[in-house]
């Protein structure tokens, strides 16, 4: 049974949508068509009805990200060969696999890539009861962000995180503009910021980042509690986030506000570099169209 992905068609992002949408990759249709129009390989189909979501990981990375794949489990190991082939013929270096619950791991493993990283999914129930109000460090204040603090904002994200997991500024941008954004600032200069989203009756803290020299004196508590009331204004039933596993000053920040971890975890796979990879088999998938 092939296992060629190809470029979607206008009535393939029709069904793909829905499901892409509930996995919160795009929020409609029409932004699925947007994305299409202009990267057309990113949404990809099997003559099988199977689908996949690609993406860019990060602009400073050669990573190309399946960030949604739509098949059987037996299915995962040749559709993840061939979108290594997808991601080879654009000059990416590495593919990494869509983030999944360690149950689902397996067949990922089995297709030849490896852990990268086990994230936690903590969650805060009632949260405008459960989270308590936080005392602002002297000196320090939480408010929603402007324009003008973007730069401040991508300075911070960009000390705050490695290479693979801090934001382009392009990204950034992207986010700012889609999420809700504030932050944190000591004496006019931005030291820490949020990003939080509410959807359906449910809130998500997306992103958390502290000034090196500010962490660890209540700068982080305080912009936590920020979005939290924000979203609890918005009526949302609980909140939930995703943290790196080994992140233990994360964790304990959040334990202590009241976010309890849900079962399992997260896992994250990666390829080895695909210009080492047997190239074998990839003529056959291009002739049927890439």
């Amino acid at each position: 049974m092939s296992a060629c992905t190809t470029p979607a068609h206008e009535a393939d992002l029709v069904w793909i949508a829905p499901a892409a949408a509930a996995a919160h990759l795009v929020g409609d249709l029409n932004e699925l068509r947007a994305i299409h129009a202009k990267e057309p390989w990113r949404v990809r189909v099997t003559s099988q009805g199977e689908a996949a979501f690609l993406a860019r990981w990060r602009e400073h990375l050669d990573y190309c990200a399946v960030l949604g794949l739509w098949c059987r489990e037996d299915r995962v190991a040749p559709l993840i060969t061939d979108l290594e082939r997808v991601a080879r013929d654009r000059g990416f270096g590495r593919l990494l696999g869509p983030l999944v619950p360690e149950e689902y791991a397996p067949p990922y493993l089995a297709s030849g890539l490896t852990v990268l990283e086990r994230v936690l999914v903590l969650r805060l129930e009632r949260p405008a009861r459960a989270c308590p109000r936080a005392q602002a460090p002297t000196g320090v204040t939480a408010r929603p962000a402007t324009p003008r603090d973007l730069e401040g904002v991508i300075a911070v994200d960009a000390g705050a995180f490695d290479d693979f997991w801090r934001y382009d500024e392009a990204s950034l941008r992207r986010y700012a503009a889609a999420e809700r954004l504030a932050v944190a600032e000591r004496g006019g200069r931005i030291i820490g910021y949020t990003l939080a989203t509410v959807r359906g009756g449910e809130g998500t803290l997306g992103r958390l980042a502290v000034a090196g020299g500010e962490r660890g004196r209540g700068c982080g508590r305080l912009l936590v509690c920020e979005a939290v009331a924000w979203m609890a204004g918005e009526g949302v039933r609980a909140v939930t986030l995703s943290t790196q596993e080994h992140n233990a000053a994360s964790r304990g920040l959040y334990g202590a506000l009241g976010f309890r971890k849900l079962p399992g975890a997260l896992v994250a796979t990666i390829s080895g570099p695909l210009d080492d990879q047997d190239r074998s088999g990839s003529m056959e998938c291009r002739s049927a169209g890439s």
